[in-house]
């Protein structure tokens, strides 16, 4: 605490801990320690089947678990400049979402919708 009352006491300070890569990633006291796994985010974006046209994103959520999202231009029918494409951001939505199961082989990646 500071005697100069027009210093905020913002408590202690937290100090972040960083764990080498390949140990195992540490959770709430009452989670067991998550293994090291491959993120195949980047993979999983040049595998899955796209329409022309059609962005993906992945992310991994949890262990071979990630999150997809398959963008697509939004139709601009209802605009008053239809020209006008604007941001991606506002003219794309998420045409599609999916949560996957996915697992590394040596014939390549095995995808599961969950």
């Amino acid at each position: 605490m500071t005697d100069n009352p027009s210093v905020p006491d913002n408590g202690p300070v937290k100090r972040e801990v960083e764990t080498p890569r390949g140990h195992a990633e540490h959770g709430p006291v009452f989670a067991a320690a998550e293994p090291h796994v491959q993120d195949l985010s980047a993979e999983i974006v040049r595998t899955v089947i796209k329409l022309p046209g059609e962005r993906v994103t992945c992310r991994r959520i949890v262990g071979d678990k990630y999150r997809c999202n398959w963008w697509a231009a939004h139709s601009t029918d209802g605009y008053d400049n239809p020209a006008l494409t604007g941001q991606l951001v506002t003219t794309h939505r998420v045409r599609q979402s999916a949560l996957l199961h996915v697992t590394k082989t040596a014939k390549g990646l095995t995808i599961e919708t969950v």
